[in-house]
């Protein structure tokens, strides 16, 4: 899920809403405060446009503030200002100001979590606005906890979204500066969010997808791409992530880079509706899997026809999932829906106008009649059941090496790849000599077995009375840029004189007389250099 929005200030003047409304906006956050904690001028204005066309609303506030005492008092004057109006979405906490950096990780948590509390007592969603060196360098771990909107902007900003730069991480990613809309004199910021804080709509429990409907919304994606624009092809090699810009009718598309870097060949200008939902495939199944559906390398509607009939996978009724052939092998599609009367279809390589459409130029969603006459039969596919939702742990492995390959199959695509270290799960089950896993932010796959080791469970530092603090536990590795030591378990207490901060990669015994500080934060009492002693917020050390 994709919905599409933007955020103004007074910066953009006045709006005319009608225009804006009329061009189509899934919400907008408006700035409500600015410098020296007054409201933004346009902030009334703006408020009043989105809510007389019933657009989502959510709030940001720029924070100018060094303590606790001046971000309680912004957060006040937000609370003040929207007087028990509803919101849609969060109240967006913006974390930028440079001279805030001074002040350390651990204090803007502090700051941070101030100004949480205060917009949740008085009934709003919380969130926290910065870009991504903020996130990287700044942000501590106990806040990304929270939902997050990201800002990263490509040098050549000209207000479109550029995929190679979407973040992995947050819920929303400001992805321009630079934007028209209409209704807007300049250009305005726009935004891309991945949940839907509306009231209106129930929040269901998260299901992990089935490979069936990740290969259904793909297709959508490219069809719709957030229900504004179909993805187009292009007269040369450029701008081929770009949905719009370049467009022609050379047959030049990202599928085919894409086919072609996998070792495939990739057909590059030439007709593409077989590559395109090859290209599907093989981001939902496996390239293995998708030379078993499509019979070859060739991505050629006949070719796939022979192999299905061949197979026994072809058949004269639809299924949801399957491909659909056209006019004896001209042309391609993959059946999305059903009903008694029509099959719903996304396809590459055609047109918005009805019927087959083989060398239409984009990717579109279309409905034929079952029974339709240019419809030659539909190659059923086996999606099996398999699911993240499916998943039972037996234990953990380490990797022994960097950059190990996390496969699809034993021997298949490459889903992703991990670190000397990295901790995945297995459920006990091997295919030869691979290894059944599941790895965070990857997915279930496979890992070669010789380079993984036993790992016992990471058990969380026991505080007991029985802590020696004159024994050593292991050797630590700070892991952020700088990090202060203290007297004792927390920020709010002085550094030590003889060594106040450590640096990334230095190495500390950390000694067995963990403590938490107010927060309920762990603090490992470290020894540095071997002999000056100190705290340091556990978060900031990993084990060597």
């Amino acid at each position: 899920m994709e919905i599409k929005g933007i955020d103004v200030s007074a910066w953009q003047g006045q709006i005319d809403w009608d225009k804006v409304a009329s061009y189509g906006m899934d919400f907008v956050f408006i700035r409500i405060t600015e410098a020296g904690n007054v409201i933004d001028s346009c902030f009334e204005r703006n408020f009043s446009g989105c809510k007389k066309h019933n657009i989502p609303v959510g709030v940001y506030k720029y924070s100018y503030a060094m303590t606790i005492a001046e971000i309680q008092s912004e957060a006040r004057k937000v609370v003040s200002v929207l007087n028990g109006r509803k919101l849609q979405y969060p109240v967006w906490l913006d974390l930028e100001y440079n001279n805030q950096r001074s002040i350390g990780a651990e204090s803007i948590h502090k700051m941070a979590d101030a100004f949480r509390e205060i917009v949740e007592a008085a009934g709003y969603k919380f969130g926290i606005y910065c870009n991504v060196d903020w996130y990287m360098n700044v942000i501590c771990s106990h806040l990304k906890k929270y939902d997050f909107w990201i800002a990263r902007y490509p040098a050549n900003d000209d207000g479109w979204l550029q995929e190679r730069l979407r973040p992995d991480f947050g819920v929303g990613w400001q992805y321009s500066s630079k934007a028209k809309i209409p209704g807007i004199s300049g250009t305005v910021d726009r935004n891309v969010f991945y949940k839907d804080y509306s009231e209106d709509k129930k929040e269901e429990p998260e299901v992990a997808k089935t490979k069936l409907q990740q290969f259904i919304e793909l297709g959508d994606y490219y069809a719709n791409h957030g229900r504004t624009k179909p993805y187009l092809e292009k007269r040369t090699e450029a701008y081929l992530d770009d949905f719009t810009k370049n467009a022609g009718s050379n047959n030049y598309t990202k599928f085919a880079r894409d086919v072609n870097n996998w070792g495939q060949p990739g057909c590059q200008a030439q007709p593409w509706c077989a590559e395109y939902q090859f290209w599907k495939l093989v981001n939902t199944l496996g390239i293995k899997r998708a030379l078993q559906i499509m019979g070859g390398g060739f991505y050629n509607c006949q070719s796939i026809t022979t192999h299905a009939k061949n197979a026994g996978t072809w058949h004269l009724t639809p299924k949801k999932g399957a491909l659909v052939i056209f006019r004896k092998g001209s042309h391609v599609g993959s059946v999305s829906s059903l009903d008694s009367k029509r099959i719903y279809t996304n396809e590459g390589n055609t047109s918005s106008a009805a019927g087959v459409e083989a060398n239409g130029g984009s990717v579109r969603n279309k409905s034929y009649a079952i029974g339709d006459s240019a419809i030659d039969g539909y190659v059923w596919i086996d999606w099996g059941e398999e699911t993240v939702s499916t998943w039972k742990a037996t234990g953990t492995m380490v990797s022994l090496v960097d950059a190990l390959y996390v496969r699809e199959s034993p021997n298949g695509y490459v889903l992703g790849q991990i670190n000397k270290g990295d901790r995945v799960e297995v459920d006990g089950t091997t295919s030869g000599k691979w290894t059944h896993v599941k790895v965070a932010g990857i997915g279930i796959g496979y890992i070669w077995t010789g380079y993984l080791a036993e790992s016992e469970p990471e058990k969380p530092q026991e505080i007991t009375g029985k802590q020696n603090k004159d024994e050593r536990l292991f050797v630590g590795k700070v892991t952020v840029k700088k990090t202060d030591v203290r007297t004792w378990a927390g920020s709010d207490y002085p550094t030590i004189k003889k060594w106040p901060k450590l640096a990334k990669g230095n190495l500390v015994d950390v000694m067995n007389y963990t403590q938490k500080d107010s927060c309920g934060h762990n603090w490992y009492f470290v020894r540095i250099a071997g002999k000056y002693l100190g705290f340091v917020d556990a978060s900031h050390i990993k084990k060597q």
